[in-house]
């Protein structure tokens, strides 16, 4: 059985009515939260714009010493194929681009970076 409700104001208990009064305006907890998430999406969008601009200086200063690079590069694998002549024929053949492959992913693991 469900009773009815009254509707008299005289029945109401104004401390309630107070609480209820300050639940509709905005809390002091509100303003901070909302100053801390502007906070945190400005240090966001400065960490990106720091990131952007650190690969773009990475991408120039490669683009500008790429010709070093490859010069050096390529006198390496020069000298690495006139130390071992027969090793060259054999690097190119899917057998030793499978080891060349294995050898490369094993270093890759063995000297990243620890992730603890």
């Amino acid at each position: 059985m469900v009773n009815a409700m009254p509707d008299h104001d005289d029945d109401l208990d104004p401390q309630l009515l107070r609480c209820f009064a300050a639940a509709h305006e905005p809390s002091a907890d509100d303003a901070f939260m909302s100053r801390l998430l502007l906070k945190i999406e400005r240090a966001r969008r400065a960490r990106l714009l720091r990131q952007i601009l650190a690969v773009a200086a990475a991408v120039i200063l490669v683009s500008l010493n790429l010709r070093g690079v490859l010069e050096h590069t390529a006198a390496v694998v020069r000298m690495v194929g006139d130390l071992a002549p027969i090793s060259t024929t054999w690097l190119i053949t899917p057998w030793g681009w499978a080891a060349s492959l294995l050898i490369g992913g094993w270093l890759l693991l063995r000297f990243r970076p620890s992730r603890r």
